[in-house]
């Protein structure tokens, strides 16, 4: 999901939502989604909600664990990403796509089983509301899984330290909460959720590959640093040179943690 700098929802344009997609499909990520798969721990005939679908990956995998009998509902605010999920899930009529707002699911009260979030609620100024929206829509005891990044926790290893600063302090501009893990626990009990495990699943590159998720999640976040004035084109040329050439001498370093939220909704 994407949207304005702090407020909500993001609407990312098609060329960003073709890289988002190709991060998402790289290995490092594709387990991630596993690990949360995992915790939902789905069975079949199950409804279950992928709020902030984006192009589908995860109600794709989903769709193959709930089978012909079950329902996957994909909600999206982004229309670029809705695109690319209709084309991945075409094949599958168990999967429903909407766009929309997650702080309204397409969804009657008390009707899921399960509930995933994928890195979304970091674009969230507020996210309770969203935390009551998801109980509102699952069954007693329904599953939720929330899988959020830590940015604060992220390393880079590169010989510009001012640059890649303001980098990061332009990511904060577009995450309006982008250390969400640190105080998701608690809110999620002042929703009603029971908190029952937190996993850590960090992402590690030590290549500038193609088929890395640092790959094009540090270009893309050059090109959106230049495209909102945060960044000339000089600097982010001069930056992702530096990552390149730290990769060609053995050097490339990057990790940040993801995390893993299992809840159950009380009575």
């Amino acid at each position: 999901m994407a949207g304005s700098p702090k407020s909500g929802p993001v609407d990312f344009d098609a060329r960003t939502a073709n890289s988002i997609d190709k991060g998402y499909r790289s290995p490092e990520i594709v387990a991630v989604r596993a690990h949360l798969r995992k915790a939902l721990a789905l069975g079949r005939g199950e409804t279950v909600v992928d709020a902030g679908c984006g192009t589908g990956l995860l109600c794709a995998e989903m769709a193959n664990e709930v089978g012909s009998g079950g329902r996957v509902i994909g909600v999206d605010v982004s229309t670029s990403m809705l695109a690319l999920a209709k084309s991945r899930c075409a094949t599958h009529p168990e999967i429903e796509l909407h766009h929309g707002d997650i702080h309204v699911l397409p969804v009657d009260d008390a009707a899921a089983d399960a509930l995933a979030c994928m890195q979304v609620l970091l674009f969230m100024t507020e996210v309770a509301p969203v935390l009551f929206e998801f109980y509102r829509a699952l069954i007693p005891n329904g599953r939720l899984v929330i899988v959020e990044t830590d940015w604060r926790s992220a390393v880079l290893n590169t010989s510009d330290k001012d640059l890649t600063h303001r980098l990061f302090e332009f990511w904060d501009t577009v995450a309006a909460s982008p250390n969400l893990p640190a105080r998701l626990s608690p809110l999620l009990r002042d929703a009603g959720f029971d908190v029952t495990a937190i996993e850590a699943v960090p992402v590690l590159n030590t290549a500038f590959a193609p088929d890395c998720f640092s790959h094009d999640y540090a270009k893309g976040l050059a090109r959106q640093a230049v495209a909102a004035g945060a960044l000339s084109e000089t600097e982010a040329f001069h930056w992702i040179a530096d990552l390149e050439q730290k990769d060609q001498g053995g050097g490339y370093f990057f990790c940040v943690n993801r995390f893993v939220f299992t809840a159950v909704k009380t009575q």
